[in-house]
């Protein structure tokens, strides 16, 4: 069986559930660190019981006994998602000066943060002002009516983020409800089918997808690799998957941007390809299975 618990907005919390599940004996545990210090106690308690521990996702903790990181650099998506704005921005004749928000859960993660960064550096650097985040505590319905706020305080608003999965669709329904789909960019994080409708309308104008679905089944494969081959085996099987493995414990995996149709614009060297809706469904099927 699997275990899965949901992202938490505490550190604490992350901590208290790595510590019961090596109490609990599992045979491998995936962790996406709010902070990368936070959590070292209890990675290092796991992997001296015998129990391969991979983080993943944003975060890594690189000064933890983990084995793994499999992920993405968070201020390069930050980047990615950044530039992803100025492009639809720009495709719907859009320039300077104006402002665009930041839709998130919460900043207590060094992912938020590095990813914020990383957005607002290219999109102020292009004559635009990104405001302060707007925290949503992880609640989509709060998410909406923050974003019905926003739109109502800025009336030179010409762009929304949204960090979080849910917020795209949030954030989509905000910008259909007021009536601004042609006058504000929407541009998502994450992949989910609750996008594809405002996607349709072009209410959310693009996303970034980070392939979780490979990079969550790549970490399982690997656990039950590790599981299997014991702890004096472990090397070897992380070899397989990362060669320069002991000296190099990093495996980035890229991400792309998604549109609902076809557009003229050239890759950015942040994001690894660039395809449609229908292109994303037909090269993941068995993630359109479960996003729907």
């Amino acid at each position: 069986p699997v275990l899965y618990h949901p992202p938490q907005l505490t550190v604490e919390d992350q901590v208290r559930v790595m510590e019961s599940w090596t109490a609990a004996g599992l045979d491998g545990i995936l962790i996406g660190p709010n902070d990368p210090a936070a959590p070292i106690g209890a990675i290092n308690e796991a992997i001296d019981e015998g129990i391969p521990v991979l983080t993943g996702y944003g975060v890594d903790s690189p000064d933890s006994k983990r084995l793994l990181f499999l992920g993405y650099d968070p201020y390069n998506l930050g980047v990615a998602l950044g530039k992803g704005m100025l492009v639809v921005l720009e495709l719907a004749g859009t320039s300077p000066p104006g402002k665009i928000s930041y839709h998130t859960g919460g900043m207590a993660s060094t992912e938020d943060v590095a990813s914020f960064e990383g957005f607002k550096n290219p999109v102020e650097a292009a004559g635009y002002t990104v405001v302060e985040p707007i925290l949503d505590g992880g609640d989509p319905a709060q998410a909406m009516a923050l974003a019905m706020q926003t739109i109502e305080l800025y009336p030179d608003l010409v762009g929304m983020l949204g960090y979080y999965d849910y917020t795209g669709p949030s954030l989509g329904k905000a910008v259909t409800d007021a009536g601004k789909i042609d006058e504000i960019a929407v541009h998502a994080d994450g992949l989910i089918g609750e996008m594809v409708p405002y996607m349709k309308t072009g209410a959310i104008d693009a996303t970034i997808d980070l392939v979780q679905y490979d990079g969550s089944y790549l970490a399982g494969e690997i656990l039950y690799k590790l599981a299997l081959a014991g702890p004096e085996n472990w090397d070897a099987v992380l070899k397989a998957y990362k060669p320069e493995y002991p000296a190099d414990k990093e495996r980035l995996l890229e991400f792309g941007w998604v549109t609902y149709e076809k557009v003229n614009v050239k890759k950015w060297p942040e994001i690894g390809w660039i395809m449609t809706i229908k292109e994303h469904q037909e090269k993941y099927p068995e993630v359109w299975k479960i996003i729907g």
